[in-house]
């Protein structure tokens, strides 16, 4: 890693005078008397975060707080699918697809320490998620990563990764302060250089922001303070809208968006979102390591019925792969395009399971749409002679259950994706970190990595229309639809937009009309 010294580079003196380290002596009950609800934008979330270290963050909730406390060098468009500037003002391309260079802006700074963010904290940053972070693998082809000036990254690729600026945009692939890691980590501290900076995180309570000192005027928010506060129950979400106690629901309930919708002075907005969920079989274990158990199941669920029974008909369902029709890497192709009863119970027959077995079934208590499907599935398993107990967990405990691979069979869904090699690399390749199912195929394991080399569009397209018909036919995943993106916030909220993705970096943009 290049390592600047501070003599030698007039451009560092430049930044340093334009940051200014983020002091805070004011005690938090004092400060906070400068809040009201006039400057305070309140956003109602499912859960509570679990960590705030960018690297190690793999929930939803935790992901919403942690992305306006940092910057990435490129971030998500407000179209799907779209990157734009973030750290980086720019970037090249070699002519052998092997090397990217990044020229940075010169005025992000970060929270705790006031320092400039330069080259070697990015080198720091990506080298921390190479190494360490949840996120490492989809970092494999990177070689080398350098910074050759005080504000220039080379990253330097052992073989062409089409995917790379798409997980450099992810909100969690955030460049941190490495003197806030060294001085106790990252997991309830801010080590960020975004446009809010970190003022109290209470457990199960809230977490409270404002806008940073150390950001530029021209990307300051323009709500001085932004809360989260962690509503799991539905309703209570809903209530907490109707009666001001909070400006914004990032997800609103399938059977509260037509209540809402007549309810003066909310705003509804909704539009084909990218939270899928899916029926998660282990492969490893019985008796789903039997690849006919596993097609029975997906013969057996009934897709429409869940979705009306459980999303009021308002989600999309998958009986092909999981891509949704809102991306462009969609493979229209269907799998299982009805129940059908008699194939399944034919397929356990084969398996020697003609008199059925007893299966667990785990999901969040957080969620409790989650544990109504689960009880419809158990239902639904029934009929072919698959006995379901339905166990529900708190979360934490269940996320880590799912990633030490410790379940039979599961219901929790992915939000987010941008690129196809998110969908399918991390989940379905050979020994992936988020495979959580144990499956493996070569064919699917190289066309994974045929795709991430593919630059042209059209061929990649090809490639996982390919890779998914594989992994739908094995069915690790049952998968079972793909969910309506729908926010509603007050009328006097203005600017806020409603991201296919879920992420929240518009409330940089958003203010309020009192």
């Amino acid at each position: 890693m290049t390592r600047l010294h501070w003599i030698w580079c007039p451009a560092v003196f430049l930044v340093l005078a334009g940051c200014s380290r983020n002091a805070d002596p004011v005690p938090v009950t004092e400060r906070d008397a400068a809040r009201s609800r006039t400057n305070e934008l309140i956003v109602a979330i499912q859960s509570d975060a679990k960590t705030l270290d960018p690297h190690l963050a793999t929930d939803a909730a935790s992901m919403r707080v942690i992305e306006n406390l940092y910057d990435t060098l490129l971030t998500y468009g407000s179209a799907y699918g779209t990157l734009e500037p973030g750290l980086a003002r720019s970037w090249t391309l070699s002519d052998d697809g092997l090397t990217y260079t990044f020229q940075l802006r010169t005025n992000a700074c970060f929270h705790h320490t006031g320092r400039p963010v330069l080259a070697d904290d990015v080198v720091y940053s990506l080298d921390r998620m190479r190494s360490s972070g949840a996120r490492s693998s989809v970092f494999a082809p990177v070689s080398s990563v350098t910074a050759p000036t005080p504000h220039t990254v080379i990253v330097t690729l052992t073989t062409p990764l089409a995917s790379l600026l798409a997980h450099l945009a992810h909100p969690m692939s955030a460049v941190v302060d490495r003197e806030q890691v060294g001085a106790g980590g990252l997991k309830r501290a801010d080590g960020g250089s975004g446009p809010y900076a970190l003022i109290e995180w209470k457990a199960q309570q809230y977490a409270r922001l404002k806008a940073a000192d150390t950001a530029p005027a021209s990307l300051r928010p323009r709500v001085p303070f932004l809360t989260y506060r962690p509503l799991p129950d539905e309703t209570a979400r809903t209530t907490a809208l109707r009666t001001g106690e909070v400006d914004l629901l990032l997800d609103v309930a399938g059977k509260d968006v037509q209540s809402l919708q007549q309810v003066p002075g909310i705003v509804v907005e909704s539009q084909p979102g990218t939270f899928w969920e899916y029926i998660g079989l282990n492969c490893t274990r019985p008796p789903f390591d039997d690849i006919r158990v596993r097609q029975a199941v997906a013969w057996a669920v009934d897709r429409d019925l869940i979705n009306q029974l459980v999303k009021f008909g308002r989600a999309t369902v998958l009986d092909g792969g999981p891509i949704p029709p809102n991306h462009w890497a969609y493979a229209p192709f269907t799998m299982y395009p009805a129940r059908n009863l008699e194939r399944a119970r034919a397929l356990l027959a084969e398996a020697g399971l003609a008199d059925g077995v007893d299966v667990e079934l785990l999901v969040s208590s957080d969620f409790p749409y989650q544990v109504k499907a689960a009880e419809v599935i158990k239902q639904l398993l029934k009929d072919i002679n698959l006995r379901v107990t339905v166990r529900a967990m708190e979360s934490g405990v269940f996320f880590h259950a799912l990633g030490q691979k410790d379940f039979t069979m599961t219901l929790v869904g992915w939000l987010g994706f941008v690129d196809p090699d998110e969908w399918l690399g991390l989940l379905f390749r050979s020994g992936a970190l988020w495979n959580q199912q144990g499956y493996g195929n070569p064919e699917v394991d190289q066309l994974i990595e045929q795709g991430r080399s593919v630059t042209d569009r059209a061929k990649r397209q090809d490639i996982y229309r390919r890779a998914q018909e594989i992994v739908a036919l094995e069915a690790p995943m049952v998968f079972l639809y793909v969910n309506e993106r729908t926010s509603a916030h007050l009328a006097d909220v203005k600017g806020f937009v409603n991201h296919p993705t879920v992420t929240t970096l518009s409330l940089r943009e958003t203010w309020l009309d009192r």
